[in-house]
Protein backbone atom coordinates (compact mmCIF):
# COMPACT_ATOMS: atom_id res chain seq x y z
CA UNK A 1 0.00 0.00 0.00
CA UNK A 2 1.51 3.31 -0.98
CA UNK A 3 0.48 6.88 -1.65
CA UNK A 4 1.13 9.11 -4.60
CA UNK A 5 1.29 12.22 -2.48
CA UNK A 6 -2.28 13.24 -3.23
CA UNK A 7 -3.71 11.32 -0.31
CA UNK A 8 -5.49 13.33 2.33
CA UNK A 9 -3.33 14.25 5.32
CA UNK A 10 -6.07 12.74 7.50
CA UNK A 11 -4.91 9.18 8.32
CA UNK A 12 -8.48 8.03 8.90
CA UNK A 13 -9.01 8.29 5.12
CA UNK A 14 -6.21 5.71 4.75
CA UNK A 15 -8.05 3.35 7.10
CA UNK A 16 -5.68 4.31 9.91
CA UNK A 17 -6.49 5.62 13.40
CA UNK A 18 -5.91 9.28 14.27
CA UNK A 19 -2.29 10.37 14.62
CA UNK A 20 -0.38 11.78 17.58
CA UNK A 21 3.18 13.10 17.22
CA UNK A 22 5.28 11.76 20.09
CA UNK A 23 8.80 12.69 21.11
CA UNK A 24 9.75 10.05 23.66
CA UNK A 25 8.76 6.71 25.08
CA UNK A 26 6.91 8.23 28.04
CA UNK A 27 4.65 10.20 25.70
CA UNK A 28 4.05 7.13 23.53
CA UNK A 29 3.08 5.11 26.61
CA UNK A 30 0.74 7.85 27.81
CA UNK A 31 -0.92 8.08 24.39
CA UNK A 32 -1.28 4.30 24.14
CA UNK A 33 -2.82 4.15 27.61
CA UNK A 34 -5.38 6.81 26.68
CA UNK A 35 -6.20 5.09 23.38
CA UNK A 36 -6.70 1.78 25.17
CA UNK A 37 -9.00 3.42 27.73
CA UNK A 38 -11.00 5.02 24.89
CA UNK A 39 -11.04 1.69 23.01
CA UNK A 40 -9.63 3.31 19.85
CA UNK A 41 -6.47 2.77 17.85
CA UNK A 42 -3.72 5.33 17.39
CA UNK A 43 -1.08 6.24 14.84
CA UNK A 44 2.17 7.15 16.59
CA UNK A 45 3.89 9.73 14.42
CA UNK A 46 7.49 10.82 14.72
CA UNK A 47 8.66 14.38 15.01
CA UNK A 48 9.07 16.28 11.73
CA UNK A 49 12.23 15.11 9.92
CA UNK A 50 12.91 12.65 12.77
CA UNK A 51 14.69 10.14 10.57
CA UNK A 52 17.59 12.55 10.15
CA UNK A 53 17.62 13.53 13.83
CA UNK A 54 17.10 10.27 15.72
CA UNK A 55 17.31 7.68 12.96
CA UNK A 56 15.03 4.99 11.69
CA UNK A 57 15.88 2.55 14.47
CA UNK A 58 14.58 4.85 17.18
CA UNK A 59 11.04 4.87 15.79
CA UNK A 60 11.14 1.15 15.02
CA UNK A 61 12.22 0.40 18.60
CA UNK A 62 9.58 2.73 20.04
CA UNK A 63 6.92 0.96 17.98
CA UNK A 64 8.12 -2.48 19.06
CA UNK A 65 8.15 -1.50 22.73
CA UNK A 66 4.67 0.00 22.62
CA UNK A 67 3.37 -2.97 20.64
CA UNK A 68 4.71 -5.38 23.26
CA UNK A 69 3.35 -3.33 26.16
CA UNK A 70 -0.07 -2.80 24.54
CA UNK A 71 -0.76 -5.97 22.53
CA UNK A 72 -4.52 -5.35 22.36
CA UNK A 73 -4.18 -1.85 20.92
CA UNK A 74 -4.35 -1.09 17.20
CA UNK A 75 -1.15 0.90 16.60
CA UNK A 76 0.34 2.29 13.40
CA UNK A 77 3.89 3.65 13.41
CA UNK A 78 4.85 6.41 10.96
CA UNK A 79 8.27 8.01 10.49
CA UNK A 80 8.86 11.42 8.92
CA UNK A 81 11.95 11.28 6.71
CA UNK A 82 11.58 14.78 5.29
CA UNK A 83 13.67 15.05 2.13
CA UNK A 84 16.23 12.42 3.21
CA UNK A 85 15.83 9.77 0.51
CA UNK A 86 18.44 7.46 2.04
CA UNK A 87 16.64 7.53 5.37
CA UNK A 88 13.33 6.90 3.63
CA UNK A 89 14.83 3.90 1.82
CA UNK A 90 16.16 2.56 5.13
CA UNK A 91 12.76 3.11 6.75
CA UNK A 92 10.98 1.23 3.98
CA UNK A 93 13.32 -1.71 4.47
CA UNK A 94 12.96 -1.76 8.26
CA UNK A 95 10.32 -4.09 9.64
CA UNK A 96 8.07 -2.40 12.17
CA UNK A 97 7.12 0.79 10.35
CA UNK A 98 3.67 1.11 8.81
CA UNK A 99 4.13 4.49 7.18
CA UNK A 100 6.86 6.75 5.85
CA UNK A 101 6.59 10.44 5.03
CA UNK A 102 8.95 11.60 2.29
CA UNK A 103 8.60 15.04 0.72
CA UNK A 104 11.65 15.06 -1.50
CA UNK A 105 11.74 15.18 -5.30
CA UNK A 106 8.80 13.59 -7.10
CA UNK A 107 10.95 11.27 -9.23
CA UNK A 108 12.60 9.94 -6.05
CA UNK A 109 9.19 9.57 -4.44
CA UNK A 110 8.06 7.40 -7.37
CA UNK A 111 11.10 5.14 -7.02
CA UNK A 112 10.49 4.83 -3.29
CA UNK A 113 6.81 4.13 -3.96
CA UNK A 114 7.74 0.90 -5.77
CA UNK A 115 9.76 -0.24 -2.77
CA UNK A 116 6.97 0.83 -0.39
CA UNK A 117 4.45 -1.21 -2.33
CA UNK A 118 6.65 -4.31 -2.17
CA UNK A 119 7.19 -3.77 1.56
CA UNK A 120 3.51 -3.13 2.32
CA UNK A 121 4.33 0.30 3.78
CA UNK A 122 2.27 3.43 3.19
CA UNK A 123 4.38 6.18 1.61
CA UNK A 124 3.00 9.72 1.61
CA UNK A 125 4.35 13.20 0.90
CA UNK A 126 2.63 15.06 3.74
CA UNK A 127 2.50 14.60 7.47
CA UNK A 128 -0.95 13.49 8.59
CA UNK A 129 -3.22 15.66 10.66
CA UNK A 130 -2.13 15.07 14.24
CA UNK A 131 -1.95 16.36 17.76
CA UNK A 132 1.66 17.41 18.34
CA UNK A 133 2.96 16.77 21.85
CA UNK A 134 6.18 18.80 21.55
CA UNK A 135 6.89 20.47 24.91
CA UNK A 136 3.52 19.43 26.34
CA UNK A 137 3.43 18.53 30.05
CA UNK A 138 1.86 15.15 30.93
CA UNK A 139 -1.21 16.75 32.52
CA UNK A 140 -1.99 18.66 29.31
CA UNK A 141 -1.29 15.61 27.13
CA UNK A 142 -4.13 13.76 28.85
CA UNK A 143 -6.71 16.34 27.77
CA UNK A 144 -5.29 16.96 24.28
CA UNK A 145 -5.07 13.29 23.37
CA UNK A 146 -8.41 12.36 24.92
CA UNK A 147 -10.15 15.15 22.99
CA UNK A 148 -8.36 14.24 19.73
CA UNK A 149 -8.77 10.47 19.85
CA UNK A 150 -12.26 10.64 21.31
CA UNK A 151 -13.67 12.52 18.29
Amino acid sequence: MFGWGDKSPDPTTWGWPRAVAVYDLAQARQVATIALELKVGVTLLSAPFAAADVGVGWMVTLGQMIGEEFPDLEIKIALDCGTASGRALGALRSPGLDGVIFNGPHDTFLKLADIAEDAGVLLVKERPSAVDLLNQPPEKIERLVTDWLGK
